[in-house]
């Protein structure tokens, strides 16, 4: 498999040298499947028996932002994926060896299970990671729910460092990437650039979306009717990707990409406001600093309500009793259960929609 994986890769050809050369301490597997601004394959180290990925990533460009793989291997931080081996194999490609992790923030998400203090806990975490890389003057430009894995012990841990760069002390930010639209803080399409403000604005994005609002990866749901009919009478497909993409970023720069209102009714204005402050189309408007934005989320924490979403059912614990809204013949109603009792049907509790119910449910607390 390993030979067979090495020989068939459709890979430059110093990728595939790099690969025969690694293949002494690593029985490769196969190769992923994510990670588009690059290479990604799956192994075994020999000696070790443990899981491990491989990502060659393209750094071509001006040298002074490279950020140095053998810097980034001394980086220990329980929130950023761990390098044990990294190389440069010319002036275009280089490499990192890291731990293998299955599962990521969009997995999380595909659960729908959304949860408050879970939602501030796992950027929270995150954020604890880009101190470390803002630490040592990196910017991450591509964190995504992708890019976040979950270890074991479900904590956040920043990887795929394909698009990591250096700013050098003398300046506040370096060229933009090109990938990722969604993500993309509104001065990396307006002036170019990119500085350690635009991974808040990413980590804001996160936060959008692990509270369960909306952001829809196919594109096409961001095109309005009048743009959809636009979209339609264009005669090549690539002509309809350029303007989808179009469309998409002139959301993004007029600060329109998120819609607050597509936060479910139990997610507390001092969270939106939150995500207003990190996504401010205005970088110098945002957190002062990723410390800056950990430490809001630190003092935040306990004064919001602890809603999570159950089985596809709104859930508030408090300290004694749980409340749960369900719906039956179109009609909602609420169950509490006490100290982790039965469920029981509570007749006190009224209102006419969701919003009501949980208003009514957190005058209660």
């Amino acid at each position: 498999m390993n030979g067979i994986l090495i020989a068939t890769v459709g890979a430059p050809q110093q990728i595939k040298d790099q690969l025969r050369i690694l293949s002494k301490d690593i029985i490769f597997t196969r190769e992923g499947d994510k990670g588009a601004n690059g290479y990604l394959f799956f192994g075994q180290n020999r000696i070790l028996n443990n899981e491990v990925a491989v990502k060659f990533y393209y750094w071509g460009g001006n040298i002074k932002y490279h950020a140095e793989p053998s810097t980034l291997a001394l980086i220990e931080a329980p929130n950023i994926l761990p390098v044990k081996s990294a190389g440069l194999l010319d002036g275009e490609w280089a490499y990192f060896v890291t731990p293998r992790l299955d599962g990521d923030l969009d997995d999380v998400l595909e659960k729908t299970e959304h949860s408050n203090l879970r939602a501030v806990e796992r950027v929270r975490q995150v954020l604890c990671g880009v101190v470390h890389l803002h630490q040592r003057r990196y910017v991450h430009r591509d964190l995504k729910p992708s890019n976040i894995y979950v270890g074991d012990d479900g904590r956040s841990i920043i990887g795929d460092f394909g698009s990591i760069k250096y700013i050098p002390e003398d300046l506040d930010s370096i060229p933009a990437s090109s990938h990722a639209v969604l993500y993309r803080p509104p001065e990396s399409l307006e002036a170019g650039s990119y500085g350690f403000a635009g991974d808040l604005y990413q980590c804001g994005v996160m936060l959008y979306q692990l509270l369960g609002g909306y952001l829809p990866y196919e594109e096409m749901a961001w095109l309005n009717q009048r743009q959809r009919r636009e979209h339609d009478l264009l005669s090549s497909r690539a002509d309809q990707a350029l303007f989808v993409d179009r469309c998409i970023k002139q959301r993004i720069q007029r600060g329109k990409i998120l819609d607050l209102s597509t936060l479910p009714p139990w997610v507390p204005d001092i969270l939106k406001r939150t995500i207003r402050k990190a996504t401010h189309i205005d970088p110098e408007k945002r957190f002062a600093s990723a410390s800056a934005f950990h430490t809001h989320l630190n003092n935040i924490k306990n004064n919001i309500p602890d809603w999570s979403v159950i089985e596809g059912c709104p859930v508030l614990v408090t300290s004694t009793i749980s409340y749960r809204i369900l719906e039956k013949d179109n009609s909602l109603y609420v169950q509490k259960s006490k100290n982790g009792g039965d469920w029981r049907r509570d007749n006190s509790i009224a209102g006419n929609n969701l919003t009501d119910i949980v208003c009514e449910l957190e005058r209660k607390i």
